[in-house]
């Protein structure tokens, strides 16, 4: 089994009717999850999250930055976002290898954008990941 679709239905034949048929389906659904998760929402572990969400209402300033850290950026530089999701996301999907996180902000709609690259393996063979997420945040 490659993993459960998110989120799951409870029914009598409870994995025939949440299995996810391809390794990226799965992948794709787990990452949206830890990205609408602000920290502090799954009780067991208070790291599982995206820590972006904890501060998605608050206003940013004139650098566009909340909290010292920049909006929008790429994984690579400590002081954005970005690599606080790539952490995240090394951490608790550890079928994804060679995660780069690509995370830009567009001020006049008050949107951000996300973009994931990586590596996962499939039937013996090697894939590369790409996901797009955006949303609103004020």
């Amino acid at each position: 089994m490659n993993g459960f679709r998110i989120p799951v239905t409870v029914t009598k034949d409870f994995a025939a009717d949440n299995k996810v048929k391809k390794i990226k389906d799965s992948i794709d659904n787990f990452l949206e999850l830890i990205i609408v998760c602000p920290n502090g929402s799954f009780k067991a572990d208070y790291n599982f999250g995206f820590v972006f969400q904890n501060y998605r209402y608050v206003n940013c300033d004139s650098k566009e930055q909340i909290d010292d850290k920049r909006l929008s950026g790429l994984s690579v530089n400590k002081n954005n976002y970005a690599y606080d999701l790539k952490m995240t996301i090394e951490e608790y999907e550890s079928r994804l290898s060679k995660v780069r996180v690509n995370m830009g902000y567009n001020p006049a709609e008050k949107r951000i954008t996300i973009d994931v690259a990586g590596k996962y393996e499939e039937d013996y063979v090697e894939k590369t990941y790409e996901k797009n997420i955006s949303f609103l945040i004020w």
